[in-house]
């Protein structure tokens, strides 16, 4: 072990920085910190604001239902209605429990010696890590990219010809969508940058030497914290995919509409990526594991020539010594355990929540373009 890394029995009863996540947050931090919503009731508070709201409002403006000279009332908005009703409410609760598991994983990972740095080193990365995560420059970025995406939405909406219940003439209903539709675009791109802060750290943290647990009851080498967050990273990915699916599904629904090739090419995109997304984020602890895995069967090869070649004499003899055979013996067994371990920190069980992910989405997708076919 070299100087800048110290034994975890001695470190690990040292608290490490205590890393928050959402101390500069306007909306997480309110929600999370301040008011300690879970995060089924953060989707549950968000879905009657923005769903609920949104239609409220329209009823007070009159763009609520069909009516001459509205084209586009809220109940027939299919991109509002699965905006409104899935993505908000999904991305706030997948938000919250991103946010939950970055508090805790990198101290934790420390505290539990499955990280050997020494307490200062440490601490300054997750000093950094924390200071990253409440960065101005990161607030200001996050609100510049949601003006300039919103803002060409709202542009848009204006000038494409169509009378919505959202154009900006149509009373409360289109203000209030508004000021909330700037909001969750907003905190989208805010929790869009600490994702990737997050995925850089979790690879930083294997800069330092790890201790791999191929026994470990987590079933995830020890790793479960960083696997924990790398599945919830890749949910995003694939409600994005689920909310295009439903959009589609919606279009059918209200409009008869056949699927078009572009969203279909973008929900198959979306989740063909959350697989890809999954295991990028895990894959300096797969380098990790796998050379360990390697070191360990090429430094039991080399023990195991000597005493296998001394078998091959004693027995070529007719003798065989009992100690030769018990240690050729020792380590073909060691051999097998180190054989079997995994080379990924995962289990079954998340593997399993990563493709029903992708296959309940696609599968619906399937399902309506096949109904689609029929009914022709």
């Amino acid at each position: 072990m070299d100087s800048a890394t110290s034994d975890p029995a001695t470190t690990r009863y040292a608290a490490p920085y205590n890393v928050q996540p959402c101390r500069r947050d306007p909306v997480f931090g309110l929600i999370k910190d301040r008011w300690r919503w879970s995060p089924g009731g953060a989707a549950g508070m968000f879905l009657v604001i923005y769903l609920g709201g949104n239609f409220l409002f329209s009823l007070m403006s009159g763009t609520a239902f069909p009516r001459p000279g509205l084209d586009l009332p809220f109940v027939r908005d299919r991109v509002a209605l699965v905006l409104y009703g899935f993505l908000v409410p999904v991305g706030i609760s997948l938000a919250m429990r991103f946010y939950a598991q970055v508090e805790s994983a990198f101290e934790r990972i420390f505290a539990e010696g499955v990280v050997r740095a020494s307490l200062d080193e440490y601490n300054q990365f997750l000093r950094k890590l924390d200071r990253l995560y409440n960065s101005v420059a990161l607030h200001v970025l996050a609100l510049a990219l949601a003006l300039a995406v919103f803002g060409y939405l709202t542009c848009y909406n204006e000038t494409n010809g169509v009378r919505a219940w959202l154009n900006l003439s149509m009373g409360p209903g289109a203000v209030y969508q508004l000021v909330l539709g700037l909001i969750a675009w907003y905190s989208a791109h805010v929790v869009l940058c600490k994702v990737l802060i997050t995925a850089w750290a979790i690879s930083r943290v294997f800069d330092w030497p790890v201790n791999v647990q191929p026994l470990h009851p987590d079933g995830c080498g020890g790793f479960r914290l960083f696997t924990d967050v790398a599945v919830t990273i890749a949910f995003f990915t694939a409600t994005m995919g689920m909310g295009v699916v439903l959009i589609i599904l919606a279009g059918a629904i209200l409009y008869g509409k056949p699927p078009s090739s572009i969203p279909v090419l973008l929900a198959v995109l979306l989740e063909s990526a959350t697989p890809l997304v999954f295991f990028t984020c895990l894959y300096r602890a797969h380098r990790v594991m796998h050379e360990a895995k390697g070191t360990m069967l090429r430094q039991i090869h080399e023990h195991f020539q000597g005493p296998f070649r001394t078998l091959q004499q004693q027995m070529a003899q007719g003798d065989p010594a009992k100690a030769a055979t018990e240690e050729v013996l020792r380590l073909e067994s060691l051999h097998q355990v180190v054989h079997r371990m995994p080379v990924w920190p995962t289990n079954t069980q998340m593997l399993m929540q990563v493709v029903i992910s992708v296959a309940v989405p696609l599968g619906l997708l399937v399902l309506q373009m096949v109904a689609e076919k029929v009914m022709k």
